[in-house]
């Protein structure tokens, strides 16, 4: 067991700086420091636990997401965060992942089983709304959506060819049916 030197700064992760691929990433345990853990290219990136609100919008979203596959007998699953494998030195936890049932792994979800990818935006909104979606549309995810916690609007977006394009805005006040592979009718008004 490594242990934080008292020359180390305050928060230090208590390991080298290093290269780290996919399968050492997803079997290493990091213990409970209350932060989230990510992989981009072989290096981690630790952030802050999601604020109440962001964890209370995609819990009623996932609950939502469940009772549609339920009640739609949808040969999918939904959970969240979940590791999704993008490729072999990165790892990354969308807040939700609608993905087939027969995973090839208990571990994480790689991009042929995934459905849907959605985020809901933190103190970081750029890192959902740039980083992730580039990277998630290099996976040919074919849909992302973004919830903005504080607005509480659901941006969908559809890949077309290697970009996403927006196909659909939800906003609080209006119950629509998102498209794509779920029919989920929801007001987004009701997920906080």
């Amino acid at each position: 067991m490594s242990v934080a030197h008292e020359s180390e700064p305050h928060g230090a992760l208590p390991w080298a700086p290093r290269y780290w691929t996919a399968d050492e990433f997803m079997t290493h345990d990091f213990g409970d420091i209350g932060r989230r853990f990510e992989l981009e290219d072989g290096c981690i990136v630790m952030t802050p636990a999601p604020s109440i609100r962001h964890q209370r919008i995609a819990r009623r979203l996932i609950n939502a997401i469940e009772a549609c596959l339920r009640d739609g007998d949808l040969d999918l699953d939904v959970e969240g965060p979940v590791n999704y494998r993008l490729n072999a030195d990165t790892v990354f936890a969308p807040d939700i992942a609608v993905f087939r049932r027969d995973t090839d792994s208990d571990l994480y979800v790689e991009p042929h089983e995934i459905e849907i990818l959605a985020e809901v935006t933190s103190t970081n909104s750029n890192r959902d709304r740039l980083t992730k979606m580039n990277r998630y549309a290099r996976t040919k995810c074919e849909w992302y959506w973004i919830v903005d916690q504080n607005t509480l609007v659901i941006d969908v977006y559809r890949i077309e060819g290697d970009i996403y394009r927006q196909v659909a805005s939800l906003t609080p006040g209006t119950a629509a049916t998102l498209p794509g592979p779920v029919p989920l009718t929801i007001d987004p008004g009701t997920l906080i």
